[in-house]
This record gives C-alpha cells, sequence and structure tokens, in this order.
C-alpha cells in the first residue's frame, strides 16, 4: 500500500481551500461527495488532461486556454484526454468530538454551598471531517443536537483529552445522556459530595432532568479577546491561540469563519502525521487520527446584540425547532466512505461474471427466459394503472371546468392517489348517505379524513396544548410514530407530520418588556435587557439579561424592580433560566423534543416509499397549515408561522401562481383563522430596518463593494473562484437591498430627496442605493424616447445591456449595479451610486456623452478607445461621427425655458462655449448617443445609460420616416390597428444581437462563397494557362502547399471581413440633428448605415420569420420540439433572433397556414390533388394568441391598478378579481342568472358563504367602487385595442364576442396562468368556472366578482429584473419577505463555461462520453463551490447533460439517479409546471421504460399529458404520448385499457399526417383482436384515406390499408353472419320455450280441474 510524504498532506491541506458551506449534518445522513480533481501533486508526472495545476507557490494555476481545451479539426482533443485523470488522496480525519461548555475547578464546592445540583457532562461525537471543513458547519450541525441547540454565545477550542480514558469517554455516544442517564463529573463519591452528602433537598427541575447544567454558575466565561488585547497593552501576535486563566496552558480557538485545517499542523506537532507515522492511504483517502483531541465549548459573555440574537434563536426552538438528535455520527460513516468505490469495483466484476455466464448458457436458458418473460408481462399487467369505466384519461373534462385542485397531483403524475382519495371519500359518503357533487373539493377537506371522522382542529391554539399536556403527552407522540412502520399513506403521513408540528410549538410568548431598555443607572449595574415571558400556563415572569446569562428579576406588570428574585434561576441561556423557574414550561418542552424526535423519524420512513418527486409533491400540496417548521430547504432554521405561509415557497424557489387550498370548508379559504396573535411577528416588523444590515456599521457602499470584487485578482483558479463567489454574494444582497428598498418606499417609510419637486419627479436613497421610477420625468434629460411607456422599455433594454456587460466581464469601463423592480403598475429603478455623484460638480467628471440635453456632447480620446475596444469589437457597434449638439433646432427651442442642470451647466460654462458654435461641430462617437461615462472620485470610469446596443428596428419605423414600410398597411385590417407608426413606445425597439449575429454569419458566409468561387476560377485559368506543360511542378507536395495558402487566405480575409462588420445603433432617431450640412461624409455614411439598417430588418421580416414559421410547419423533419408555454415561447423566439412584437405577423403566417392545410384537405377529399405530409400544428397559433393577449393584459392592468391608486386606493385584489373574471369568461351574467346560479351553489364552486361576505361588505358597499368599475365589454375592448397597437394584430379566438369555433379554441386555463405569472399575482387552486359567464361590479350579494372572487387573491409579488442575472432572464416575480424567489444570477467564471463547452463538444460528436461526463462534473462541482447550492439553473443544465450522456452510453442505473436528481432540480428552480420539469418527466420516463420499469414510466407519461394539457392546451402534439402508452398496455395484453388510449390519440390533430394513419391502424389491429371488426374496418379506412391522400390510392401503403379493409369487412360479415345465425336460434329456441311455457301451463291449469273430477268419482 502506498504511503505518503507529509509535506504532501499539508501541501494538499493547503490547495483545499474550496470550501463546500452546506450543513455538516446534511454530510452525515449521506455519504459525501468526493472533491473533484482541483490539484496535482507537486512530484506527479505532468498529465495534460487535467485542468487544473498546481504552481511552483502551491498554488492552483490559471485553467487551460481554450485552444488547451476546444478539440482538434478531428474530434480529438489537443490534449491526451484519455488518460485517467489522478486524483489526489482526501484528508480525513476521525475520532473528533465536541464537548460540553467548560466548568470552572471549584465549581463542584461552591455549587455544594448554595444547591445541590451535579454538573453534566456531554460529548457528541463528529463524523469523519475534512480539513476543509468550515467551523461554521460545525456549529451549525450542532444546532440540532439536544443540550447544544439552544447556545448562541460561544466559541470551540481545541482541548487535548488527558488520557486515553478521556479520549474514550470523548468519543462514546451521549444517546444515554439525552435520556437522562447523563454523566457527571467525577465519580460516585464527588456525586455524594455535590448533593445529598450534605443534606439538601434535590431542585424540583432537577426530576426532570431537561435543564442543561453546564450552562448555570459553575460554567467558565471567556473573556473577550479584544479585553485581552487591550489588557496586553500592545497587538497580539499573529494566530488563534490564547492562554486558559485557570491553568496557563495554551490552547487554539478556532476561527468561526475559517476551516479544520489547524488541526493538521497540531497533528503534525504530535508525531501523528510526518517521520515514521506517514499514514497509508486506502481507496485514495488518508486516515489521520484525531482521537486525543475534542472542541471544547467555552461560553462568552453577551453583549445588546447578542442578547437579541439569542431570543431570537430561543423563539426559533420554541416555535416548532425543538433538537431531536443525541449524537451527530452513526458510526459507519468510515465504512461508507470506502464502500462506495468497493462496490463499484464488485459490482462491475459481477456484471462482467453475469454476461459471460449468459452468453455461455443463453441456449440452454432461452426456454425459461420466455417462461419468465410470460410471468413478467402478467406480473407488469397488474402494475399498470387502473383507470375508472367513467374517467376521462385526457384531461379535457378536468381542465375546461378549471378544477384547479387536484392540479399539482396531476402535474406530479399521482393521478392514481388523486382517485384512491377521492375514492376514499365517495365511499365514505356513501356509507353516510350523502354524495357530494364530483366537481367539489370536498376531498382536500383537512377536516375529515379517509374514514369518515371529523378532524377538528381547536379554534384556541393555547387550548389545544392544554389538551395535548392532559392526554398522555409522550406516551401518545410515541404511539404516532409507531403506527407509521408500514409505509404511511400520502394523506396520513401529511396529518401524522401535522400533529408532531403542533406538539413541537410551546405556546410561549417572549418579547422585550415594556422597561426595556434599561435606565442608565441600570445599564452601569450591567443591564442589557429586559424581557417578559407569557408561560404555557398563562403567568408572566420578568427576565433581567445581562452579560452572564439571564435571570429572573422582581418586576411585576405594574412595577419595576429588576432585581434578582428569591430564586432568580440564573442560567447562561434564557431557554434553561425559564425550564428552572416554570414546571409548565419543562412538561411542554419535553412533549416537544419528543415530538421533534417523532417528527424527525416519521420523514425518515415516509422518504423511504416514495421518490424525490412526491417527496416535493406531498410538502407543496398538504392541506394542514402551519406546517414546514425546521429546517427549510436552504438549510436555515425556521419558525412555524403564525399566519399563512404557502408550503410550496419552501420546495420552490420561483414562486408558484397557484397555491394549494391549506383549508377548506366547502370549498372556500377560511382566511381569518390562518392568522394568530403573535407579539413576536409585531416586534420584529416594528425593528425591520428595510434592508439596512445594522450589524455591518448601518449602510453599505454597494458601488465600491461591487467594483473592489472586479478588481479581485484572477492569475489563479483559486482567486477566480474567490473572485466569483464574492461577486456572486455581493450581487444578490444587492438585489435583496433593493427589493426591500422599493417595499420601504411604496409604504412611505423613505422621504425622497427632492420634496420640493412634483411627486413625478421624485427619487429615493436609502442604504446607498439609488431608486427612480421608469418614466419620463422631463425634457431637460438627453434621451431619445418620449413618454412613460418608453422608459419604461429603455430601462428595461439598459439593465439588459448592463447584464451584458457583466458577463463579458471585460476591463475597462466600469458599470453600476442595477436591479429593475415592478411593483403594481410601477416600475422601480434600483441602482448603487456612483462615487462622488452626490458630493457635487467637483467630485466627478463628465467626460463622454451628455447629461442635459442642451448642451454639446464630450469626448474623451481614452473612453472613446474603451468604448470601441468593448462596444465595437466584441458587439459589433460602429464608430461615427454625429453633431456635438445631437438635437435639432425644434428640439432646442422646447428646452430654452426648461431649468439648468447643476450638473454639467457651470463647467459649460466655465470653458465659454458658444451655443452657435456648438450646433457646428461633430464629434466621434461609439455607443448609443445618450450614453455617457462619467469619472467618479474613486477614479473609475463609470458607464451609464448604455440603451442600446443594436440598430433600431426599421420594420417599426414608417416609410416616410425611412422605415421598411411592411407594417404600414396593417392598419387598414382591423380598427383597434394605429393608421401609424407614431408611437414614443417604437422608439426603443432594437433588433435582437442574436439577429444581428446571424446576419453577419449569413454575410460572412456569401463572402467566404464568393471568395471560393473567385478563386477557383482564378485556378481554372492559371491551369489552363498551364496546360500539359511537363515543366509545371504537378507534385503532391506542392498541392498540399498551395491548399495550405489557400485556407490561411481564407481565413485571414474572414477575419478582416468580420472588422468590417459593425452597424451604427444611433440610425432612425427622433429630434436628431441632420449632419448633412456640417460633414459631408458622415452623411454619406449615415444614409449607408441606415440602408443596412433596413436590409438587416428585411432579412428579419422576410427570412427569419418565415423560416421559422417553415420549421414549426415541419418540426418532425427538424427534431423541432414545439414550446409548451409562454415563457419558453418567448426563449424559443429570442433565440431566433425575433422580438416578441412579431407575435402577431408569427400569428398571421400560422393562420395563412392554417387555411392552406384546410383548402389542400378539402382538394384532396375531391381527389384533385394529392396533400403533404406536415401540416401546421393548431396549438401554435392558439399558444401565440394566448402569449400576446397574456402581455397586453399585463399591461393593460398595470393602467388600471395606476388610475385606482394602486392598493391604497380602491382594494386591489377586487380589481384584480374582476379583471381575471372577464379574461377567463366569455360573456357577463344576467341578474336573473346570477341569482339562479347563487340558488344553486353548494359552495363547492367557490361562491362565498355569509360569513365571507361580511368580511367583504365594507370594501363592497362603498359609494365610489362602482363608479370605475368596468364590465368585460370595456377590458376586453382596451386589451384588444392594446394587443392591436403592440403587435398589430387582429384576436380570433379572444374578445368581446366570440363564435363557436373560437370559444374551442380559446385557452382559458393557460391565458389565467400566463397572465398571473407575468403581474405577480397568485391564485388558490380550486375550482373555477372558466370559459362560462362572469359577474362583475354591483353592490350587496351581488357584488362579488365570479367565477374568481376577491377571497381567492392570495398575494401580488413584485417582479425583478436584476442586471447580473443569467442572459435571457427577464422580470421574474419574488417576495419582499425573502420566502419566495431567488435570482438567478450569473456565475462569473470563465473556466466553467470552458469545460461546459469541451463537454458539449464530445457530447455532440458522440465521442468521449465518459470524459464529457467528468468534464461536466467537474464544471459542476466548481460551479456549487461558487453557489453554496446546487440548486441554480447552471448546475440543473450541467446535470440534464450528464443524464443524456449516461443515457446515450446504455448506463441506465446512473441515468436514472441523474434524471431523478434533474426532475427534483427542475421542480425546485422553476415550479411544477414549466417546460423544464415537463422535459425532464420526458427524460426519466424514457429511462424508466428502458429499465422496463413500466409502471413508473406511465406515471410520469400521464405528468407529461396533464402538463401539455393544461400549459398549451388540448391541440398541443401530445398523441404520441397517449400512443405510446396505450403500446405499454398493449404489450401486456391489456387491450381494453390500451384502446381508450388509441382513441384519444385517434382524436387529437397531429402535424404530421402519418402519425394520424399508424394510430388509426393500431387501433384497427387491437379492435380486430377484441373481435370489434366493424369497428376495426372504421378505423383502418381512416388509415385508407390518409395514406390515399398523401400519396393516392395507387401507392403500396394505401394497397396494403385497402387489403385489411377487405379482411376486416370480410370478418366483420362472418361475424355478423354467425350472430345472425345465433340470433335466429336464439329466436327459435325463445319461440320454443314460449310454447312449452304455454303448455305447461295449460297443463298446470287443468290438473286442478282433473283432480277435482277424481275425486267425484271416488265419492260416487
Amino acid at each position: 500500500m502506498r504511503r505518503i510524504k507529509a509535506i504532501d498532506c499539508q501541501r494538499i491541506i493547503k490547495q483545499h481551500h474550496h470550501r463546500y458551506k452546506s450543513s455538516l449534518l446534511h454530510c452525515i445522513t449521506t455519504t459525501r461527495r468526493r472533491h473533484a480533481a482541483m490539484t496535482k501533486q507537486k512530484e506527479a508526472a505532468a498529465s495534460d488532461e487535467q485542468f487544473v495545476v498546481v504552481d511552483k507557490e502551491g498554488d492552483v494555476s490559471a485553467a487551460p486556454t481554450e485552444e488547451e481545451v476546444s478539440p482538434n479539426a478531428d474530434g480529438s482533443n489537443a490534449n491526451d484526454d484519455d488518460a485517467p485523470m489522478e486524483i489526489p488522496p482526501e484528508i480525513i480525519m476521525k475520532g473528533l468530538s465536541i464537548l460540553s461548555p467548560r466548568q470552572k475547578k471549584n465549581a463542584s464546592a461552591s455549587r455544594s454551598h448554595h444547591s445541590s445540583v451535579a454538573v453534566q457532562e456531554l460529548s457528541i461525537p463528529l463524523p469523519p471531517l475534512r480539513p476543509d471543513e468550515p467551523v461554521a458547519s460545525i456549529r451549525n450541525a450542532i444546532m440540532e443536537v439536544i443540550g447544544f441547540a439552544h447556545l448562541t454565545k460561544y466559541r470551540l477550542v481545541i482541548e487535548r483529552l488527558r488520557d486515553s480514558s478521556d479520549a474514550d469517554a470523548a468519543t462514546a455516544s451521549s444517546s444515554t445522556a439525552a435520556s437522562g442517564k447523563k454523566k457527571k463529573n467525577g465519580s460516585n463519591n464527588n456525586k455524594n459530595s455535590n448533593g445529598s452528602a450534605n443534606g439538601q433537598q434535590q431542585k424540583e427541575w432537577e426530576k426532570d432532568k431537561i435543564v442543561s447544567t453546564y450552562t448555570l454558575e459553575g460554567a467558565v466565561m471567556a473573556t473577550d479577546r479584544l479585553v485581552k488585547t487591550l489588557q496586553l497593552g500592545r497587538a497580539p501576535d499573529v494566530g488563534n491561540v490564547e492562554t486558559k486563566e485557570e491553568e496557563g496552558e495554551e490552547e487554539v480557538q478556532l476561527n468561526d469563519f475559517g476551516d479544520l485545517s489547524i488541526m493538521y499542523d497540531i497533528l503534525e506537532k504530535e508525531g501523528i502525521v510526518g517521520g515514521d507515522n506517514d499514514p497509508p492511504i486506502h481507496n485514495n483517502k488518508i486516515i489521520l487520527d484525531a482521537s486525543a483531541f475534542a472542541f471544547r465549548v467555552v461560553l462568552e459573555k453577551y453583549d445588546a446584540a447578542s442578547i437579541r440574537d439569542h431570543m431570537v434563536r430561543t423563539r426559533q426552538l420554541l416555535e416548532g425547532n425543538a433538537p431531536h438528535l443525541t449524537t451527530l455520527t452513526s458510526g459507519h460513516e468510515l465504512d461508507d466512505l470506502f464502500m462506495q468505490e468497493e462496490e463499484g469495483v464488485k459490482g462491475e466484476e459481477a456484471e462482467t461474471a453475469a454476461a459471460v455466464a449468459e452468453k455461455k448458457d443463453g441456449v440452454e436458458k432461452e426456454g425459461e427466459q420466455n417462461g419468465k418473460s410470460n410471468k413478467e408481462k402478467e406480473k407488469q399487467a397488474l402494475e399498470l394503472p387502473d383507470f375508472p369505466p367513467e374517467y376521462d384519461v385526457s384531461f379535457s373534462e378536468h381542465i375546461q371546468s378549471g378544477d384547479l385542485s387536484a392540479f399539482y397531483y396531476l402535474a406530479c403524475g399521482q393521478e392514481q392517489q388523486l382517485l384512491s382519495l377521492k375514492g376514499k371519500n365517495t365511499a365514505t359518503e356513501r356509507q353516510n348517505g350523502s354524495i357530494n357533487s364530483s366537481n367539489n373539493d370536498s376531498w382536500m377537506d383537512s377536516n375529515n379524513d379517509p374514514n369518515g371522522k371529523e378532524h377538528k382542529k381547536s379554534k384556541n391554539k393555547k387550548k389545544s396544548k392544554g389538551n395535548k399536556k392532559k392526554g398522555g403527552t409522550t406516551a401518545d407522540l410515541d404511539g404516532a410514530s409507531l403506527q407509521m412502520k408500514n409505509q404511511p399513506s400520502f394523506f396520513d403521513a401529511e396529518r401524522k407530520l401535522y400533529e408532531l408540528n403542533e406538539a413541537t410549538c410551546v405556546q410561549c410568548t417572549l418579547r422585550h418588556s415594556g422597561y426595556h431598555p434599561p435606565p442608565a443607572n441600570r445599564r452601569t449595574l450591567g443591564d442589557l435587557a429586559y424581557i417578559e415571558c407569557t408561560l404555557p400556563d398563562g403567568n408572566s415572569v420578568h427576565i433581567t439579561a445581562f452579560s452572564l446569562g439571564f435571570y429572573v428579576n422582581r418586576s411585576t406588570s405594574s412595577t419595576f424592580n429588576p432585581s434578582p428574585a428569591k430564586d432568580a434561576c440564573y442560567s447562561h441561556t434564557l431557554l434553561d433560566c425559564l425550564l428552572q423557574h416554570s414546571k409548565s414550561l419543562r412538561e411542554e418542552w419535553m412533549i416537544a423534543q419528543t415530538a421533534s424526535k417523532n417528527r424527525a423519524q416519521l420523514i425518515r420512513e415516509t422518504a423511504v416509499g416514495e421518490d424525490a418527486i412526491t417527496s416535493l409533491l406531498r410538502s407543496a400540496v398538504s392541506v394542514f397549515p402551519n406546517n414546514n417548521s425546521g429546517l427549510g430547504i436552504g438549510g436555515t432554521m425556521s419558525s412555524a408561522p403564525s399566519t399563512f405561509t404557502p408550503r410550496i415557497d419552501s420546495i420552490v424557489q420561483t414562486p408558484s401562481w397557484l397555491i394549494p387550498l391549506p383549508s377548506s370548508n366547502e370549498g372556500t379559504w377560511q382566511h381569518d383563522k390562518m392568522h394568530h396573535s403573535n407579539t413576536n411577528r409585531t416586534e420584529e416588523d416594528l425593528m425591520s430596518t428595510h434592508g439596512v444590515e445594522t450589524r455591518l456599521g448601518g449602510m453599505r457602499d454597494w458601488n465600491e463593494e461591487i467594483q473592489a470584487c472586479r478588481e479581485l485578482p484572477t492569475d489563479t483558479l483559486f482567486e477566480r473562484m474567490e473572485r466569483a463567489k464574492m461577486m456572486h454574494k455581493v450581487m444578490s444582497e444587492f438585489g435583496d437591498a433593493a427589493l426591500q428598498g422599493v417595499k420601504a418606499i411604496y409604504d412611505g417609510f423613505i422621504s425622497p430627496m427632492n420634496v420640493q419637486e412634483p411627486e413625478r419627479s421624485h427619487v429615493f436613497l436609502h442604504n446607498n442605493i439609488f431608486f427612480s421610477r421608469a418614466i419620463d420625468v422631463g425634457v431637460d434629460t438627453f434621451k431619445t424616447y418620449k413618454g412613460d411607456n418608453a422608459a419604461k422599455k429603455s430601462a428595461s433594454r439598459d439593465t439588459t445591456n448592463i447584464n451584458l456587460l457583466h458577463r463579458l466581464d471585460l476591463p475597462g469601463l466600469h458599470t453600476l449595479g442595477m436591479v429593475i423592480v415592478e411593483y403594481m403598475g410601477v416600475r422601480y429603478v434600483c441602482q448603487s451610486v456612483l462615487q462622488g455623484i452626490l458630493q457635487g460638480e467637483k467630485s466627478h467628471t463628465l467626460v463622454y456623452g451628455t447629461i442635459d440635453a442642451r448642451l454639446s456632447l464630450r469626448h474623451d480620446d481614452e473612453v472613446h478607445k474603451l468604448a470601441e475596444d468593448i462596444f465595437g469589437e466584441v458587439c459589433m457597434v460602429a464608430t461615427r461621427t454625429v453633431p456635438a449638439t445631437a438635437h435639432n433646432d425644434e428640439r432646442m427651442d422646447e428646452l430654452k425655458n426648461s431649468p439648468l442642470h447643476p450638473i454639467q451647466m457651470q463647467e459649460e460654462k466655465k470653458e465659454g462655449d458658444d451655443e452657435v458654435e456648438g450646433r457646428k461641430k461633430t464629434v466621434e462617437f461609439c455607443g448609443p448617443i445618450e450614453m455617457k461615462a462619467i469619472i467618479g472620485s474613486d477614479k473609475r470610469k463609470y458607464v451609464l445609460d448604455c440603451t442600446r446596443l443594436t440598430p433600431r428596428d426599421a420594420n417599426w419605423v414608417g416609410k416616410q420616416d425611412g422605415g421598411t414600410g411592411f407594417l404600414d398597411s396593417d392598419a387598414k385590417k382591423h380598427k383597434h390597428i394605429p393608421n401609424t407608426l407614431d408611437d414614443d413606445d417604437w422608439v426603443t425597439c432594437v433588433l435582437r444581437p442574436e439577429l444581428v449575429n446571424s446576419y453577419a454569419e449569413m454575410k460572412v458566409s456569401k463572402h467566404i462563397h464568393k471568395l471560393v468561387k473567385e478563386d477557383e476560377e482564378a485556378r481554372k485559368k492559371e491551369d489552363a494557362a498551364k496546360g500539359d506543360d511537363p515543366s509545371a511542378d504537378n507534385k503532391a507536395e506542392s498541392k498540399e502547399k498551395k491548399l495550405a495558402e489557400t485556407r490561411a487566405k481564407f481565413e485571414q480575409a474572414e477575419k478582416e471581413y468580420i472588422k468590417t462588420l459593425k452597424y451604427n445603433i444611433n440610425v432612425f432617431l427622433p429630434d436628431m440633428r441632420s449632419i448633412e450640412d456640417l460633414d459631408k461624409e458622415a452623411h454619406a455614411q449615415l444614409l449607408k448605415d441606415e440602408e443596412e439598417a433596413r436590409t438587416m430588418a428585411r432579412y428579419l421580416w422576410e427570412t427569419v420569420i418565415p423560416n421559422l414559421n417553415a420549421e414549426i410547419r415541419h418540426g418532425s423533419e427538424h427534431n423541432l420540439t414545439i414550446p409548451v408555454d409562454g415563457n419558453a415561447l418567448t426563449e424559443f423566439i429570442h433565440q431566433n433572433g425575433i422580438n416578441c412584437r412579431y407575435l402577431g405577423r408569427l400569428a398571421e403566417l400560422a393562420m395563412a397556414e392554417e387555411k392552406k392545410d384546410a383548402a389542400l384537405e378539402e382538394g384532396g377529399k375531391r381527389g384533385t390533388a394529392l396533400v403533404p405530409r406536415q401540416r401546421m400544428p393548431l396549438c401554435w397559433l392558439e399558444l401565440l394568441e394566448c402569449e400576446m393577449v397574456a402581455r397586453a393584459a399585463k399591461h393593460v392592468l398595470n393602467s388600471y391598478m395606476i388610475e385606482q391608486g394602486g392598493s391604497y386606493g380602491v382594494p386591489c385584489a377586487k380589481l384584480i378579481a374582476a379583471f381575471l373574471s372577464a379574461i377567463v369568461s366569455t360573456g357577463e351574467e344576467s341578474a336573473s342568472e346570477t341569482e339562479l346560479r347563487m340558488s344553486r351553489s353548494d359552495h363547492s364552486h367557490g361562491t362565498l358563504n355569509e360569513e365571507d361576505m361580511n368580511a367583504l361588505i365594507v370594501m363592497l358597499d362603498g359609494d365610489s367602487d362602482t363608479a370605475d368599475q368596468k364590465g368585460r365589454s370595456e377590458i376586453w375592448s382596451d386589451i384588444e385595442r392594446e394587443v392591436g397597437r403592440r403587435f398589430r394584430y387582429t384576436l380570433s379566438f379572444y374578445g368581446k364576442t366570440q363564435s363557436n369555433e373560437s370559444k374551442s379554441r380559446a385557452l382559458y386555463l393557460p391565458l389565467l396562468r400566463r397572465i398571473c405569472q407575468r403581474s405577480g399575482i397568485r391564485l388558490i387552486g380550486r375550482r373555477y368556472d372558466l370559459g362560462g359567464k362572469c359577474l362583475i361590479g354591483g353592490n350587496g350579494r351581488l357584488g362579488v366578482s365570479y367565477p374568481i372572487a376577491p377571497t381567492d387573491i392570495v398575494d401580488i409579488l413584485p417582479l425583478v429584473k436584476h442586471g447580473a442575472s443569467m442572459g435571457g432572464n427577464s422580470f421574474v416575480p419574488c417576495s419582499f419577505d425573502g420566502s419566495a424567489g431567488n435570482h438567478s444570477l450569473h456565475v462569473l467564471l470563465n473556466d466553467v463555461r470552458m469545460i461546459y463547452d469541451a463537454a458539449h463538444s464530445r457530447l455532440s460528436q458522440g465521442t468521449d462520453l465518459q470524459i464529457a461526463v467528468e468534464f461536466l462534473n467537474e464544471a459542476s462541482v466548481l460551479s456549487q463551490r461558487v453557489l453554496d447550492t446546487t440548486l441554480h439553473p447552471q448546475v440543473y443544465k450541467y446535470h440534464k447533460l450528464i443524464a443524456t450522456a449516461y443515457a446515450n452510453s446504455k448506463n441506465l442505473d446512473l441515468a436514472l439517479a441523474t434524471a431523478e436528481k434533474n426532475l427534483t432540480m427542475a421542480v425546485s428552480l422553476y415550479g411544477f409546471d414549466s417546460q423544464q420539469t415537463y422535459n425532464a418527466h420526458v427524460a426519466i420516463a424514457e429511462v424508466y421504460f428502458s429499465l422496463g420499469r413500466i409502471a413508473d414510466g406511465i406515471r410520469h407519461y400521464r405528468a407529461v399529458q396533464f402538463l401539455g394539457e393544461a400549459l398549451s392546451g388540448p391541440n398541443h402534439l401530445l398523441s404520441p404520448i397517449y400512443f405510446n402508452i396505450g403500446r405499454k398496455y398493449v404489450d401486456v395484453g391489456r387491450n381494453e385499457d390500451a384502446l381508450r388510449f388509441y382513441e384519444v390519440a385517434a382524436k387529437k390533430t397531429n402535424h404530421d399526417r402519418i402519425i394520424d394513419a399508424i394510430i388509426s391502424r393500431q387501433c384497427a389491429m387491437v379492435l380486430a383482436r377484441l373481435e370489434r371488426y366493424k369497428e376495426a374496418f372504421d378505423c383502418e379506412k381512416t388509415t385508407f384515406q390518409v395514406y390515399s391522400l398523401i400519396y393516392g390510392e395507387d401507392d403500396k401503403t394505401a394497397k396494403e390499408s385497402a387489403n385489411l379493409m377487405k379482411q376486416f369487412m370480410s370478418l366483420a360479415v362472418q361475424q355478423g353472419k354467425m350472430q345472425q345465425k345465433k340470433d335466429k336460434d336464439s329466436a327459435k329456441s325463445s319461440a320454443a320455450d314460449a310454447v312449452a311455457s304455454e303448455l305447461l301451463a295449460a297443463e298446470d291449469a287443468s290438473t286442478p280441474k282433473k283432480s277435482k273430477k277424481a275425486n267425484r268419482r271416488r265419492k260416487s
């Protein structure tokens, strides 16, 4: 076995500085993944395949260049990638433990004079740790351990155990301590001397053994290090070494922000490492025995801030987070570390042996395999899901009815669970004699359990706690866990979890007392805070907090006396102080700890029987509220909320638009019962700083932090990773602070800087962030647009371009941190403050561009050179000569009377620049003309207002103004389309960068093709001139040389031509001064630039858009997947360089294609012509119109909210509910229809009951409420007008009036979902009557809107666009309190991108799959080290490709594991209903089918079907999915079930007509197996018609279909004849039976007469 030198161990530790800040508790419960290959040993042979090498100083060097990573032309890599990566050994330290707080040496003696308390000594063994394990993760882990969870103010020091017995004791488990059998200091003799030997009475709380005695008066209080340095009188030596006060020994304190690498130095000093004690290497791991050392907890003194933190922690513990762990290790961690590789080797060997045996005995076992195959089919047939006969497997009725109560069940494929729950509920109702409507939501009611018993929840929480104490307490809770042993059901597990969560919440209120803060005289005595606690028994107690801890004082509610009470109950922790004082709290705390333990056990047992997606679903859709205490998705501790908090927010980062119904009573959400009184919540709200981090000294200098992060060194990989981590951290915190600032401004907590100016011009400064509204504030500011709508677009474009510059990460020009927040119809621009901008004109300098519209443009050579290097070389922006005074005379005359701008006018006047002369000057400019560059007081060059990096779209410029004129004729189509393009919004319409790149690539391709053609012609002429001259050099070497020269010439020509592809982005701008009289040459160039811009716009209109339309039509040929929802549609067209304003144009082309298809099919039926195989998918036009309506509706709703004054005007819930009701309806109800509906209502359709009406009566009965309320007709008129203005399109499926055809194709559920997503609206998941009639406005009982009521609106979230987000990310919903929403920021690490590109190229070529997987794992690990989490779109992208690679290499087990992880990540990142989740379900279903797990695959296929129907409508391309499910049923012999799916697939319209034929053919075959030949003939007739339309009746396929039709017809005739014969025989038999019956009846009737005659004869 190989050994490693001590110097190598030390070097490896130094190189492993990349830390995971994940919780140590997570590392304990799962086998931690090994570090990726980040370093290489110094003495090891250099291997070129590694991405990371070590430089001379031992640091990690820079990543390779793109040439080193990119593959060669032949597909191979420049480096030897086939050699295995050498992974350095991992260093693991075992035997460490955590020791309870240090006690004074004389604690026992001193305590014996006052009490009989015996000190407990706890030891918590730690699992094997790496030297790079953060100390913070250890502190986080012990927060879950009983006896340590309530400690907040302490330090960890490394303590050497005195002897081997102490070491053994330290590594022993502490489970006995948690059960009450805790160890004492010393022996039994010491115990007698401490307590009972002195004759003192044992205290009452000692019997419970629940108070941590090591926090009492015997605990050592460490002296603050600052105090020690002040006592020393000089700066201390470098290091963490300090001296014990009692023993005078030196000890090492762990740095809370560091790691455990210092332990290696200690082990080296002790001789455990180095010399002859070199540790062995086993499975590439070095195990160091550190059992002679432990981490001792040493309590520290409090200050006022730490007292507040301690109160927060104690509240968390009492509000549902009682600790449950007694140990942090299971004792098998080392075995788990070694088991992975050993099992992998054994698995490979077993697999090889099995393959050999199978090959050897294949012939002999063939018969056995056939038998097994039949048994397997029978088993699979039983496992496949069953569906009731009346159940609609197509989800059409479910979606059309608007039943959203089961939305998430079906989205996760839990259809069978849903049917089971509904079935139990129906059976219970039948037993009770009451059957409700099948469309109600009673199956989800938390007040009814599956057994029909009512589950009554206590209305008074305090009363519930009292009942809990009387009911058996811990014994009952233990039984609750034992009942779950046999894998609890979906619903039962949540019920048990809810009960346990309720038990973990202790009814104890902590708050600052009314006497807080302490007066001056008490502060001098050491008082830091006064706390009042309401105990579970209802009594109150007052606590004094001082530097050493807490004690009970003599204060009451009416008397202030902070002196210690007779029984002061002192402790270093607040919880132990209260536990000593209150018996009721001790009882409740014991119950809470037991419930917490059972809760953890229940969660573990439940997770065993369900996959990851089911666990997420169960947590998200639980009907039980307040059930999400404990560790959240990010590992942070959260309290059980006292108000309604959507549980789905703890599962999904992106806030969902639909909230599962938490508690229902006849279908209505009980609002008031979800919100409880909580003084802690009130105190936290009053103490809110609105984003200001007071602990960091107040307001942060965000701009300095951002710029400092960008300027961090990037020489080594470690430095680049630290830079990326810091940048990501600062940008994330900046976004959160901006969001909090917007909320404070909206709520009126922040005063504007310019109070005396009109409110429209108000700007705000808070937390060193500058806030302004994205509106047109006046004409004096230099800009190219007018109007508020254009100002909003301009701000969004500015953020997009700032984002581009951030991702390019080029030095020179600096950008500000920028975030846009849109809330209640108002868009706020949040920017970091440029250094010196607020300190006057002299502290900063404008060097490029202009701020005031009346002043000349500035020019600086240095800034201009930077702009050319960045904008010109990277973004293809041309440098052009422009007038120094940009605006024309008419605009300048408008600006004469406006006030002067204070920033630049003084400098202009000092220079004496004449206004007339300034209008005659020109300057060279690179960038948008409204862009400006400012040198701040920090001497950095900042670029602002970068609103354009591509030319203006000439298609949206009037022809009279130089545009293409394509849209000028649209006004004749409909009245809602404006007559002209003279709209302020269109000034900001620019071409997308993807289009510019595509246009440039097209021009380069043409140019190279032209050069090649010219070269070929020249070569032909040269060859013709040479002829057959024998002196001509025709050798092969000469030819190769010429080819190389030609290739080099073409490459150089391509580079030179690309440099010329730069475009003027300042064309077609309004109110611009003409340069014709100033510079003739510049004017000629401007005309050429305008023509180039028009050519680019024509290329978009005439080439790109029609090509995309053709690709959609021929999608099956190009393997193109049509987007599922509007968000995916937006990304799809953006990738093709098409702006969303062209949705109308795409819809027009789609409609023309549909009409063309209809005409072709009509002609094909008449036999006049054949029809093409492909046709335009119907879902494409429906999706386009749905997205247009959703986008227009958002703007209309924003205008309504602004008109009504936002949330402080007419209540926004009423306005939004009325608006949405109008959107999802086809007409308005009459008064009689409303009365009839209300009289028939059973409250199952969301109708408000009397209680809810009373809650809304004040809002609905106002005199002015209905005056401004718009009806459905007005709302749709505004939407149609907005669609016509924005998209130049007339709606076909939506509007004020709808035909029957348009109603059938209107997508109401996808439209409702998309509007809510784009507006931040959150609805309760219940049944809504979509596509029916609506009710809007009115007073009294008829005042509530229908089908969506104001009570259905849960929340309205702000929409955030971050200037550092990932490319393509637009506005995303976030919550103000941080409970939902997360910015997916760009990872500023180019090494990751290079590695990913190398892996992607190998996957696309289909070679070196294993190396590609290694590269992707490397990229994933690097990204996670920067992000400290796996939940990021970039990491998700890597894992998605890894799953694809595994599937392509037929490694199905790993493919399944990765696919499951991808599905979980997709749900957590994007939600249960997203394009990414849709694709993840498809991928995992395919893997399941490959593994033979058909039932699991069908479950995910059903989720795909529901998501497709719900997100894109019934015409989405789902026929192949239904067909594939049918085939699975056919394979196992369940033909009836297969036929149901085939029939659904046959009813849907496919984009490929051949699919229709295949489905009909298979349907006919199944019907034939079922001996239903007449129906089989009808299905095959459909197949024949399709083949005849496409290929003609003489084609081979049509003839085969005709033959099958004849066979089916023959069989049907034979079956009919046989049936007729059977019917005749049956009729004859029936007739004979009837005759026989008559004869028997007649005989029976004559029998009495004969008997009477016989009797008479006998008598006679």
